[in-house]
Formats: structure tokens, sequence, C-alpha cells
């Protein structure tokens, strides 16, 4: 096997774990009606705002979702975005690297939502600076660069100079998609994060 054949079935992996994962959960079905909205409204978000230069909020409601409804939801609705929206923009080797990318945006506001960093209500401004940070920190060099790595595969990059070079055209990409999130938190994340607050309360009811 190529080393492109063995990263992809890696990524495959770590999806298949993740859904299996949440299917070991045995969600309900309002659960699953959720997730499916949530999906929808990234996917048209992203679709929407593809035609605004430098600004897309796709990865904030991923963020938010995560932080909301927990890391195996948040991994889920990541990469059913980016697996969905790309039957708009285009599949090839690149969705499984999105899908993983995105997914994992979701498990790490997931992750601060477990740890108590994060809540749902009464952000104020110690909460938009580390949801900021965060959201910044993981797509500049975690999430970010995970989906650029699907060109050195499919630009064949065979020495080091070439990969740095990859990686830093990507960089500016990253950083409007943070600037993006930064944005859409501050605009948007106390109403998302409080419609997601009472469906999950609704759930628990």
């Amino acid at each position: 096997m190529t080393a492109s054949a063995i990263v992809m079935v890696f990524l495959a992996l770590i999806i298949i774990l993740f859904y299996f994962a949440f299917e070991r959960s045995h969600p309900k079905a309002s659960e699953l009606v959720l997730v499916a909205q949530l999906c929808a409204l990234a996917i048209s978000a992203r679709a929407i705002f593809s035609f605004v230069p430098y600004f897309n909020p796709v990865l904030a409601i991923i963020m938010l979702s995560g932080l909301a409804l927990g890391s195996k939801k948040g991994f889920l609705i990541g990469s059913l975005t980016a697996l969905g929206s790309n039957f708009i923009f285009g599949q090839g080797p690149w969705t499984l690297y999105q899908m993983v990318s995105w997914g994992l945006a979701g498990v790490i506001f997931g992750l601060l939502g477990a740890g108590k960093l994060l809540r749902l209500s009464n952000w104020r401004a110690r909460a938009y600076v580390l949801a900021s940070v965060s959201a910044a920190l993981s797509i500049v060099f975690i999430t970010g660069p995970i989906a650029d790595l699907s060109g050195v595969f499919m630009f064949g990059v065979n020495d080091i100079k070439s990969f740095w070079a990859l990686l830093a055209a990507g960089f500016v990409l990253n950083l409007s998609l943070a600037a993006s999130t930064i944005v859409t938190f501050l605009v948007a994340a106390r109403a998302i994060l409080f419609a997601l607050g009472r469906a999950c309360r609704q759930e628990a009811a």
C-alpha cells in the first residue's frame, strides 16, 4: 500500500470508531433529529457564506454543537457536515481529511464542556476569550493542518521544503477560518447555546 492509502485507511478507522462509539451510546430518535438539524445548519452556513471572501461560520457551529452535546456528537456533526457539504463543493480524497479535521473541532470543544472550562450559559468576557483562543489554536495548529495534509498526497509533495510550503499556503485560510469562528462566537454564541441548552433539557425531561 502507498503512504496515501495507509493514511486514508487510518482516517477512515478514526471515523468508524467515533461512529461506532456514538451508536453504542444508543441515541434517542430526538438526539438523531437534533444532530441532523445541526448538520443541515452547518452545511447551509458553509454553502451560503462561500460567497463571502475569507468568512465562513461553519466551524463555529460545529464547535458550539460539540460544547453543548459532547465530543461524540460533536465529531459526528463535524464529520457529516464535511461529507454533506462536499456534495455541493466536490468530493475527493480531501473529504476524509476534512471529516476528521472538522470532527476533531467538535471533539475539542466537547472536552472543554466536559471539563467545565466552558458552559452553555452566562457567557461573559472570560468565556469569549477562552473560546476564541481555543478555536484559534485548534484551527491554526490542529484541525487546519490536518485538512491541509490532503494536498501532500494529491500534489505529490516528497520533500520537507514542499511540505512546509504547503502548510504555509493553508495558513492564511486557517487564519481566516479562525477569525470567522471568533466573530461568529461574538455575534451568535449565546443564541445558539441557549437553543441547544433548551433542546438538551427537553430531551432529559
